[in-house]
């Protein structure tokens, strides 16, 4: 047998149907051709992969379009933020990517994810860079956790609950001009902090797709804590300047009760130690030292402030300055005194049930008596 004829008799083997023993040389040639079709296909569709991986990484992208060194394509992955600890979980067809921008009080940042490589490029006039939402394909998903600039926010009683309910999410107007759809959006509260996350889902977008980018969503954790620390992290407390002393759980804290919270056990050197009071609306603190300016002398007056529990009032021991337990004067001092109140600082109850203390700050999220 030629070198010819074991070549065609190999591809007679190969081309042919096991049930078509009467293969015509025709329809070999014609199966070979399209062999040769699927194998060059096959070949631009790799290159065009690699092209589109390539980009991406230009991009800063991680996850199903990362650059070398991150998770493969097609492979489920995790962000983790670097200021605040906060993650998500990336399913495999979807690409992160993080991004800071600065701004006056500290940068604007976050995470992007997609189901499409956005085109960062595109100018924005927002703080926040949005200029990629005017490209976006009527097939694309998207995800966008950011925060920045408001952190000095007053932190709400409690954090939000998670996992996230999409039906939390509200559609308000698009950030861009262009092919964005309507975002549905919402603020989060993690461990103190204020962020924003906003989910947009073009009109033809699958239902797979769907499910995947609310599945991030859902995803969304904060770190738990550990008492006697302070949160955020030396990172994130330098770029922003805020950050909480951790203190013992919530069930530690009976309702009703009245803790003595000395400077010693506390992380940071912010405060010279304080009582906290469990209300049935809210934790909040009294500081231990008072200090005031009366007139009209307006020298400073300083006292070390103490509990009567019979009567459930705070008082400067050897005067008769009195307060009741949400701080405001009574007794001789009743009404418009020139001491004036105690100052009533609020404490947030964290995600993972940890009272946080921002000590020096103090916050309007009280509103009307919090044991009423």
């Amino acid at each position: 047998m030629t070198r010819v004829e074991d070549r065609l008799s190999k591809l007679l083997h190969h081309a042919a149907a096991p049930s078509a023993p009467g293969v015509s040389f025709e329809e070999v040639a014609r199966r070979a051709r399209r062999r040769r079709v699927v194998q060059a296909t096959a070949s631009t569709s790799a290159a065009a992969a690699l092209a589109v991986a390539v980009v991406a990484g230009s991009l800063g992208l991680v996850g199903a379009f990362g650059p070398p060194g991150s998770v493969a394509q097609g492979q489920a992955t995790r962000f983790v933020d670097p200021n605040f600890g906060w993650s998500i979980r990336i399913p495999a067809g979807l690409s992160a990517s993080r991004f800071q921008v600065p701004c006056r009080h500290g940068p604007v940042a976050g995470v992007r994810v997609t189901s499409f490589a956005p085109d960062l490029r595109a100018p924005s006039t927002d703080t926040t860079p949005m200029g990629w939402l005017r490209t976006f394909p009527a097939n694309g998903v998207a995800l966008q956790i950011w925060y920045g600039c408001w952190l000095l926010v007053s932190p709400p009683l409690r954090d939000s609950a998670f996992p996230l309910s999409p039906a939390s999410f509200r559609r308000t107007r698009p950030y861009a001009d262009g092919n964005e759809p309507a975002p549905r959006v919402r603020d989060i509260y993690g461990n103190g902090f204020s962020f924003i996350a906003a989910v947009w889902i073009g009109p033809h977008a699958s239902r797979a797709e769907r499910h995947a980018i609310w599945t991030v969503v859902r995803s969304l954790r904060f770190p738990a804590l550990r008492e006697g620390t302070i949160y955020p992290a030396q990172r994130a407390r330098r770029l922003y300047g805020f950050s909480y002393d951790v203190l013992g759980p919530a069930s530690r804290y009976p309702m009703g009760s009245v803790t003595t919270v000395p400077a010693a056990s506390l992380p940071s050197s912010r405060s010279k130690g304080f009582y906290l009071i469990h209300a049935p609306r809210a934790f909040y603190i009294i500081d231990k030292v008072f200090q005031a300016q009366p007139p009209p002398s307006f020298k400073v007056f300083t006292c070390t402030v103490a509990f009567d529990p019979k009567r459930f009032q705070f008082f400067c021991p050897g005067t008769d300055l009195r307060w009741n337990r949400v701080g405001r004067p009574i007794g001789a001092h009743a009404g418009s005194s020139p001491y004036g109140a105690l100052r009533l600082l609020v404490a947030t109850v964290a995600q993972d049930g940890h009272i946080l203390y921002m000590g020096g700050n103090t916050f309007g999220s009280i509103k009307g008596n919090p044991w009423g």
